[in-house]
């Protein structure tokens, strides 16, 4: 049986071919991003056994990217930013999703708060443009200054101060009174909200993340049967908010999105592990590690999965830059760490990434980085996913779909660049984002 949610986007989609509305009238705008996306989850889902009616409508109603290459380093919350900022992770200041700690004193600190950022976000541009926004699960959002509020990934005990409030307004749940079924995830009950939301406020601008899909990649690896029932799920949940945006606003556009792809990992290298070998890293004993287990630090990895960026305590020390320029190509000479390639300050720099790092590692798709810094250096994990690596892999690119009044139908846009989403949405809001540099994506039909 198909799908009534299909059939209500199907319905609606015939809107899509109709000239573009006055300029009177304010912009609709809903943007979904599916954590761990690759673009071959839909573009090749006949191949894999998926059934994905909703997100597949694209390809033929609307306009899609084969892939796009994604920002230093391919993880959750810097390219959620890169995406509505437009620039790189080293200009909005997320550069990881958890904040730097060699010492373990910030138990996991993550960069959650809005008043992190040093870019202007689209949800800014809008509302000084006068367009009501709303954001559901969306990454680095606490306290954001959104009309519509449900922060992602925050706890109330990270927030004790007013501006860094989850929620806007503080009683939006209540308010919304959307009943959730007992026994349903996370992405279930942000499709829930993000839907009254529209239905009750109809914002300008919705922003919705989801994040199961990636969470199963994890576990058990790219296009695994866990990974291809989250990705079917989350279908039905795009769809339906779909559905709902289209349902008051037929002429909106609509775009999906994700913020990395994926790789199966068979192997994880304990890199830090090296450092204390070759003495750039010295351990509290056993007994006393505490918060953390480094005594005292040189040089030190900041693990990103499939990458790692080396920082140094004294960036400027040309012997210690020397020292680890050498443990880092004794590491690489060995085939059995899988690392790919060693970048230098400069490259790093050039490629937006990690401005305290003096070098990155990149490892082959199928080793991960480790966690600790004891042996063993290298162990088995078959059947794993990560992503992180440098985004030039092939098996790192996102997804880009666009479907909506004067999008083209059917077009294959090639593989484009992660900071060209914010201009590209910037445009379809009407809006202007000044430090995105980039050309937006020519999807509009001719």
């Amino acid at each position: 049986m198909v799908s009534r949610f299909l059939i209500r986007f199907v319905a609606v989609s015939s809107v899509l071919l109709a000239p573009l509305v006055a300029q009177s009238r304010k912009p609709h705008v809903l943007m979904i991003s599916i954590d761990g996306m690759k673009p071959e989850y839909i573009t090749q889902a006949e191949e894999h056994g998926l059934k994905v009616p909703n997100l597949r409508l694209f390809l033929s109603h609307g306009s899609y990217a084969e892939g796009v290459v994604g920002v230093v380093p391919t993880v959750t919350f810097p390219s959620h930013i890169t995406m509505i900022t437009g620039v790189w992770p080293a200009q909005h200041g997320v550069v990881a999703n958890a904040l730097y700690d060699p010492l373990g004193d910030l138990h996991g600190e993550s960069y959650w708060h809005f008043r992190q950022l040093h870019a202007e976000t689209l949800y800014q541009a809008a509302d000084a443009a006068g367009l009501t926004t709303a954001s559901v699960g969306w990454p680095v959002t606490l306290g954001a200054p959104v009309d519509y509020l449900i922060a992602g990934y925050g706890e109330p005990a990270k927030t004790p101060s007013p501006e860094d409030q989850p929620l806007h307004p503080l009683d939006i749940k209540q308010q919304l009174n959307v009943p959730l079924t007992p026994g349903t995830d996370d992405d279930d009950h942000r499709a829930a909200w993000a839907e009254g939301i529209i239905r009750k406020w109809n914002p300008n601008f919705v922003l919705l993340h989801f994040n199961d899909l990636d969470k199963n990649e994890h576990a058990h690896g790219p296009f695994s049967a866990e990974a291809d029932a989250a990705m079917e799920h989350l279908d039905r949940l795009a769809g339906e908010a779909i559905a709902a945006e289209q349902a008051i606003n037929p002429d909106a556009m609509i775009v999906v999105v994700s913020d990395h792809g994926f790789a199966r990992v068979d192997h994880e290298v304990n890199l830090n592990a090296y450092f204390v070998q070759a003495g750039l890293i010295t351990l509290k004993p056993a007994a006393a590690a505490g918060a953390g287990n480094i005594s005292s630090w040189d040089a030190e990895c900041r693990l990103e999965d499939g990458s790692a960026a080396v920082v140094l305590r004294d960036p400027n020390d040309k012997a210690l830059l020397a020292r680890v320029r050498a443990v880092l190509d004794a590491m690489k000479a060995d085939p059995a760490n899988g690392i790919d390639r060693v970048l230098d300050a400069e490259e790093l720099h050039q490629r937006g990434g990690f401005p305290d790092g003096s070098f990155l590692i990149d490892l082959k798709p199928g080793w991960s980085t480790r966690g600790g810094f004891r042996p063993p250096f290298v162990v088995e994990t078959p059947g794993i996913g990560t992503h992180g690596y440098l985004p030039d892999h092939p098996e790192m690119r996102s997804a880009f779909f666009v479907m909506g009044p004067g999008v083209a139908r059917g077009k294959d846009l090639g593989v484009i660049d992660m900071r060209q989403i914010a201009p590209t949405v910037a445009q379809m809001l009407r809006i202007k984002l000044p430090a995105a540099k980039m050309k937006p994506v020519a999807y509009q039909q001719k």
